[in-house]
């Protein structure tokens, strides 16, 4: 009989192990998925883990819930975007005068990011309608990268008119409207992070962005003339209304003015950023016929951000970009708090090696075409790593 007992105990103890076991690697698993999401979604590191603590123990049952020693174990390889959490628990066990009180349990899983298209246009806002707007005969052409609008809005992606946007993907967390998109948008998309928040606020921290430097510059000489500027604080901006300016390799605070360029100037620069500050009157503005040929730090302070605005910076009037002259932009224009109108005639970007926006709102319209294209290798060009489209999320232990 004895023998008899404890081949029946332990297969009771071995069954109640099993089921233990089953729910702590379901837990587990539902644990590194969720994490590995939020890498995708680009939450920081704190929120990964608790999202992968909260996740294991919304899918562990409550008996086994009671049978944990301590909380799970998650570690986090960012390099490699790889999640693994590791939870244990005690199970009584019937056979104690012979095996002893309790059979330790443990589960383990790990899940992976796998890479997707690098995401070149973002519109942050979170609710409006149109958050990215293509009208009139405008084209968009995001080459070999992917476009995320956050906004809720069932129109949160709005085409009108005979406008076109191309791109490697169309992802959207509220809706959209029109047809004239390749591929098709999805819907329902994740909200994505701002990418940039957390490094532009350092490298803002490092600058002195209030001290003047200069008053307002305005200049206007023959076509051929070449005035240079060095780095500095512009109070009352910057206007360019003929000739050419060469800007000399820095940041370039423009505070309470424009950034204006017309039709017949021309800026160009490298390892150049124009920060935007101060009052509601700042914003940039180019003509139609002004050319901006400027390329971004690719080390440094602002490395990879050839624009950007304060994020408590909201001006009266869009920042606007017209087509027509020369348009080269290597590296982000980020526009966190602020709108972004692009129109006119021409392409705007198309010779940009690596070219994004990030704003609050973008308007694409006119009858020109918008060229925006990151490739696999631009981090080695200098570019601040960006969120990804269509990664994916797999578990493989």
């Amino acid at each position: 009989m004895i023998p008899l007992v404890m081949i029946t105990s332990a297969a009771i103890d071995f069954s109640r192990g099993l089921n233990i076991r089953t729910a702590l690697q379901a837990a587990a698993d539902a644990g590194a998925l969720a994490s590995a999401t939020a890498i995708a979604t680009g939450k920081d590191e704190v929120d990964k883990r608790q999202v992968a603590e909260d996740a294991f123990y919304a899918n562990i049952p409550a008996d086994v819930k009671s049978a944990l020693t301590g909380k799970p174990s998650t570690v986090i390889d960012f390099g490699n975007r790889t999640v693994t959490l590791t939870a244990t628990a005690d199970a009584n066990i019937v056979v104690t005068k012979f095996l002893g009180n309790t059979m330790g349990i443990g589960a383990t899983a790990t899940a992976v990011v796998d890479p997707g298209a690098p995401i070149c246009m973002m519109a942050l806002n979170p609710t409006k309608q149109g958050a990215l707007s293509i009208q009139g005969t405008a084209d968009l052409r995001a080459d070999k990268c992917a476009v995320h609008v956050n906004s809720s809005n069932p129109a949160a992606l709005y085409e009108n008119g005979t406008a076109t946007g191309v791109a490697e993907s169309f992802c959207v967390y509220g809706g959209y409207y029109g047809s004239k998109y390749t591929p098709t948008p999805r819907s329902g998309c994740m909200i994505e992070s701002d990418p940039l928040a957390s490094r532009f606020k350092a490298d803002w921290a490092t600058l002195n962005t209030t001290t003047c430097t200069s008053g307002k510059v305005s200049i206007n000489t023959s076509s051929s003339t070449v005035t240079t500027l060095v780095p500095g604080v512009y109070c009352g901006g910057v206007e360019v209304k003929k000739g050419i300016v060469e800007l000399k390799p820095g940041q370039y605070v423009i505070r309470d003015g424009e950034f204006y360029v017309q039709a017949q100037g021309t800026v160009r620069g490298t390892g150049v950023t124009l920060l935007l500050a101060g009052n509601s009157s700042t914003r940039i503005v180019t003509q139609a016929g002004a050319s901006l040929i400027v390329s971004a730090p690719t080390a440094g302070v602002m490395k990879g951000i050839v624009i950007a605005a304060h994020p408590d910076l909201v001006p009266d009037k869009e920042n606007l970009i017209i087509g027509g002259g020369s348009m080269v932009l290597d590296g982000i224009i980020y526009l966190p708090k602020q709108p972004l109108k692009v129109t006119g005639n021409g392409d705007i970007g198309l010779d940009a090696k690596q070219f994004a926006i990030i704003a609050d709102t973008i308007d694409i319209e006119g009858n020109g075409q918008l060229n925006i294209r990151i490739s696999n290798d631009y981090k080695d060009a200098g570019l601040p790593p960006l969120p990804e489209a269509h990664e994916g999320i797999r578990l493989v232990n």
